[in-house]
């Protein structure tokens, strides 16, 4: 090959690298690709199998709760009846005690109740035991009478054996002639 041809030849390959060159710089670049979208937030299915039997048995424990909570709220409220000397009639603030007692006992129909007679230290032992008896039995008459059912008392006489304020005074004995309203 002639040099001149060779020389020709070169030019052109220079001319046309520079072309590609030229080219391939020049070429559109691609926008670069926009990012994924951001994936689709997991919708969360809530267990439903058995939740309104779970939501039912917690409402129940609650009521539960409720209910034994005013119980003893109920207990708290009952009050000793207490009596005179030697006597077994209702005075007349016995007479409100047994009527608020009643009350309680009739809200709560389940419940048996103890009625316990008591007396002070005078007197004998039989004479006591036989007082403390007609006591118990005369709350429990009231609350008969105020409507309750006689069933759910029992009555018992503690005579003096169990004294609520020690002490051999008015004070003391006046706190001991007494009957109790005891749920069992």
């Amino acid at each position: 090959m002639k040099r001149k041809d060779l020389a020709k030849l070169l030019i052109w390959a220079g001319i046309l690298l520079f072309a590609i060159v030229l080219v391939a710089g020049c070429a559109k670049r691609q926008p670069p690709e926009p990012p994924p979208p951001p994936p689709e937030p997991e919708v969360q299915v809530p267990d439903t199998t058995g939740q309104a039997e779970r939501e039912a048995a917690a409402r129940r424990a609650a009521e539960e709760r409720a209910r034994r909570e005013a119980e003893m709220a109920a207990r708290g409220q009952i009050q000793v009846v207490y009596f005179d000397y030697d006597k077994s009639n209702l005075r007349p603030d016995a007479r409100d005690a047994s009527t608020t007692n009643a009350g309680i006992l009739q809200q709560y129909p389940d419940w048996r109740v103890l009625i316990e007679g008591h007396c002070d230290e005078r007197g004998t032992e039989e004479y006591n035991l036989a007082l403390g008896e007609r006591r118990a039995n005369t709350v429990r008459d009231f609350y008969v009478n105020y409507g309750l059912d006689q069933g759910r008392f029992n009555t018992i006489s503690y005579g003096e054996s169990r004294p609520a304020a020690p002490g051999h005074d008015e004070q003391a004995w006046a706190q001991n002639r007494r009957a109790v309203t005891v749920i069992q």
